[in-house]
C-alpha cells in the first residue's frame, strides 16, 4: 500500500514537470479559442496535477511543523485517559455499547459527511466568486490525499492504531485501523479550509457538524479520543497546505507590469486572467 501511494506521488510529480516544461501542453503558447478539445483537456488535467503536487509539497513546511508540535501534547495527554473515557460507553462484562446517542445521530455522523464533501467540491463549478471556486476545487483535489494519507498511517502496526472495544467487533481481540480518524480528518480539512478562506459564514455550520462527528464517534466506540484528535490534526495539516495553493492561484490571476508606452514614458499595467 505504501509503495503504491509513493508511486502515485512520483507519477504526479513527473506529470507536473512535463506540464511545466514542454511547449505543446502549455496553454499560454496558443490563444485559448484556437485550442482543440484535446488540448483543453490536457490543460485542465495538467493544472489539477500541478496543484496536487503543490499540495503535497506544502506539507513539508514550517506551518506543518507548528501544527504537529501543537497537536502532539493534546494527543499524548488524551492517550492517558482514553480507556477511562471509553469505559463510560462500553460494558466489558456484556460486550455491549452503553449510554449511546440515538441511532439517527450515528447515521448522520457516519453518512452525513457525504453532503459537505459533494456540496463544497461542487463550488468548483458553481461558486459565485473566484475564491469560492478555487476553494471548492482544492477541496475536491485534496480530499483523496487526506483519505490516502490516513490509510498509509493506519497500516502501521502500533498500539495507538487499535480501536476501542465495540459490541460489533471481537470480544477477544481489538480491531486495528483506528489511528487517525478518517472521518475527522476529512471533515476537519473542509472546515478549516472554509474558515480560513471564507470565515464564520461557512465555518460555523461546518464546525457544528464536525463537533457532531467527533462526539458521536467517541460515543459509539468507533475511535478513542486521542485518535479523533489525531484526525483533526491531519485535516488541519492538509488545510494549511491547500490554502497556500489557493493563495498562489489567486495571485497568479492578477499581475502588475511596468514598462514604457509608445512615446517612451513610463507606464504601469494590470493583467487579470478569467
Amino acid at each position: 500500500m505504501i509503495k503504491r501511494h509513493l508511486f502515485v506521488i512520483i507519477l504526479l510529480a513527473y506529470s507536473s514537470s512535463l506540464y511545466s516544461n514542454y511547449p505543446w501542453i502549455q496553454h499560454k503558447r496558443t490563444p485559448w479559442c484556437q485550442k482543440s478539445v484535446g488540448q483543453k483537456m490536457v490543460y485542465y488535467f495538467g493544472e489539477i496535477v500541478v496543484d496536487a503536487v503543490r499540495l503535497n509539497l506544502n506539507l513539508f513546511s514550517v506551518d506543518s511543523a507548528k501544527i504537529i508540535t501543537g497537536f502532539t501534547p493534546f494527543f499524548l495527554s488524551f492517550r492517558w485517559i482514553d480507556e477511562r473515557v471509553q469505559d463510560r460507553f462500553y460494558d466489558p462484562m456484556c460486550h455491549k455499547n452503553i449510554n449511546q446517542f440515538p441511532e439517527k445521530c450515528h447515521q448522520a455522523a457516519q453518512h452525513g459527511i457525504a453532503v459537505p464533501m459533494v456540496g463544497l467540491s461542487g463550488l468548483a463549478l458553481y461558486g459565485w466568486t473566484e475564491d469560492l471556486r478555487q476553494t471548492g476545487r482544492m477541496i475536491a483535489i485534496g480530499l483523496p490525499f487526506v483519505h490516502s494519507g490516513k490509510d498509509v498511517i493506519k497500516k502501521l502496526r502500533i498500539k495507538c492504531c487499535l480501536r476501542p472495544w465495540h459490541e460489533d467487533f471481537s470480544s477477544e481481540k481489538r480491531s486495528s485501523g483506528g489511528f487517525p480518524s478518517g472521518h475527522m480528518a476529512n471533515v476537519s480539512y473542509m472546515t478549516t479550509l472554509m474558515w480560513m478562506r471564507h470565515g464564520p459564514k461557512w465555518g460555523v455550520p461546518l464546525s457544528l457538524f464536525s463537533s457532531l462527528v467527533f462526539a458521536d464517534f467517541l460515543n459509539c466506540n468507533r475511535h478513542y479520543l486521542s485518535q479523533l484528535v489525531a484526525g483533526v490534526g491531519l485535516g488541519v495539516l492538509f488545510a494549511f497546505a491547500a490554502n497556500k495553493v489557493i493563495e498562489r492561484k489567486l495571485s497568479e490571476r492578477v499581475s502588475l507590469c511596468c514598462g514604457a508606452d509608445a512615446q517612451g514614458a513610463p507606464s504601469i499595467g494590470m493583467k487579470c486572467q478569467f
